[in-house]
């Protein structure tokens, strides 16, 4: 078990627009604040375009298989960190055809806008770095 105590540092809301990128979106905008490390506390919206992958087995050796959703769709959960800039989101999401699930990957799109509030973790300088298993993990930069 691992563990990095810090203080809760900027509270900060985005609300992102038709069209946006929800990852990339996410870099930038907590970049342009000086936000390496934070926690996604809310988010509420929808869109139109999800992207995401999910394990396929039990092995030791992460194996993903990708989805891409198109249509309209309702951000039932979405929670996740951001760990050295980096953004780590888990959805699941509503659409006409069912419920999706998985880790949020690029090219994830907003249908009509995306309320998000993260709240910043000041302290540890952290970095998530893919292990022998190819599963990302958190260490902690000396």
């Amino acid at each position: 078990m691992k563990r990095f105590i810090g203080k809760t540092g900027k509270n900060v809301v985005l609300e992102l627009g038709r069209g946006d990128d929800l990852l990339a979106t996410i870099k930038l905008e907590l970049k342009e604040l000086g936000i390496k490390n934070a926690v996604l506390a809310s988010a509420v919206g929808s869109l139109q375009r999800l992207v995401v992958h999910k394990p396929t087995t039990l092995g030791a050796v992460a194996v993903d298989e990708f989805e891409t959703f198109e249509g309209a769709m309702e951000v039932c959960s979405l929670i996740g960190s951001v760990v050295g800039g980096e953004p780590h989101l888990h959805i699941v999401a509503a659409g006409v055809d069912g419920l999706h699930a998985g880790h949020v990957e690029p090219d994830t799109q907003v249908l009509y806008l995306l309320e998000l509030w993260f709240y910043e973790l000041t302290g540890p300088n952290l970095e998530r770095r893919s292990t022998p298993e190819n599963v990302k993990k958190i260490f902690e930069n000396e």
